[in-house]
């Protein structure tokens, strides 16, 4: 935090005096307009009238000054932060046009763009772009004073889908990069799919929030397999085996096969082999704390009550994806 000095009290009282007098000389003057219509004019006491009135000039000539001053101060601010391009300029290995709005993170420093705002689309990276948000970390020195920036991540947003390693991604919604310091695309980092996207069998709905991991972090140090995170929106169930599942949280490898399913509960009743599990029933696909035991299994918790019983333990069931029952657990 920049340290900033607090006004003192002294100063606070002459503010304070400045304008309770220029308040009392408002009333004053009223009360003295109103008396002369209604012809009750009397001379005020002039030597008070106008140390009142000096004051009162005094405080309004300050603030009028004041305003000025910041309005002056806005300009500058907006000219050193919100630019516009005059001619066509390569930022941040952007090819930008002519009439792009520009907002800086360090002032005058046209590199240092965190949004830029196109007059026209700009194809890059497969999208016809619109506009371009970038986070910039400041680095600053023991005085706070500004001594270099890098740009960390990049969001575009444009017209239609886009096409990302293989992902159909909706191009209205900010499309994700994780960027290099000098500006240059690092990798793709997260979007919302369009429609179309289908993978190890799965049809995935439109609103689908996709993330790329490096693997999931476990409390042990322990990195998983994990390599894309699909959140489904919220509402719209997605079909995996023969399970409608809602609210779910999927993650695949880095072939783009099912891993896991981390949370989610069956939208409909569901049957697999011959068994059936009711709606509401919470459901997980491979699970770290069984996978040792039962690799790629479903594991099936029906909701208490399902079968007409108030069970006093849950019991779940974990089911190969071909039907086979493995075993029963009891919460």
């Amino acid at each position: 935090m920049i340290p900033v000095a607090l006004p003192s009290a002294e100063l606070l009282l002459y503010l304070a005096f400045f304008v309770a007098a220029t308040l009392f000389w408002f009333g004053w003057t009223i009360r003295l307009g109103v008396r002369y219509i209604k012809g009750r004019w009397r001379r005020p006491l002039l030597l008070p009238y106008m140390l009142v009135t000096a004051c009162a000039l005094f405080t309004l000539w300050q603030s009028a000054a004041f305003y000025v001053q910041m309005r002056s101060y806005e300009r500058e601010r907006e000219a050193s932060y919100r630019p516009e391009l005059v001619e066509p300029m390569r930022l941040g290995q952007i090819d930008m046009p002519k009439g792009t709005k520009l907002e800086l993170a360090v002032a005058d420093h046209r590199e240092s763009f965190k949004r830029a705002v196109f007059p026209r689309p700009v194809r890059m990276l497969d999208m016809d772009a619109v506009e371009v948000a970038r986070y910039i970390a400041i680095q600053t020195n023991e005085k706070y004073e500004t001594v270099g920036f890098t740009p960390e991540n990049m969001r575009l947003t444009g017209h239609g889908t886009t096409m990302q390693i293989g992902w159909r991604c909706n191009a209205l919604q900010p499309v994700e990069f994780e960027l290099k310091p000098d500006g240059g695309v690092s990798r793709f980092s997260t979007c919302t799919l369009a429609d179309g996207n289908v993978v190890d069998g799965i049809t995935l709905p439109e609103g689908t929030s996709l993330r790329a991991s490096t693997g999931n972090v476990y409390a042990d140090g322990l990195v998983d397999s994990d390599r894309w995170v699909l959140d489904m929106p919220e509402g719209v169930p997605v079909r995996i085996d023969n399970f409608e599942l809602a609210d779910a949280s999927i993650a695949l490898d880095a072939e783009r096969r099912l891993y896991e399913v981390r949370g989610a509960v069956l939208s409909s009743v569901a049957t697999l082999a011959g068994r059936r599990y009711a709606a509401a029933s919470a459901i997980r696909f491979n699970p770290l704390h069984i996978r040792e035991d039962y690799a790629g299994a479903w594991l099936i918790t029906p909701p208490p009550g399902a079968d007409g019983s108030q069970p006093v333990a849950l019991k779940t069931i974990v089911q190969r994806r071909d039907g086979k029952v493995l075993a029963t657990l009891t919460d």
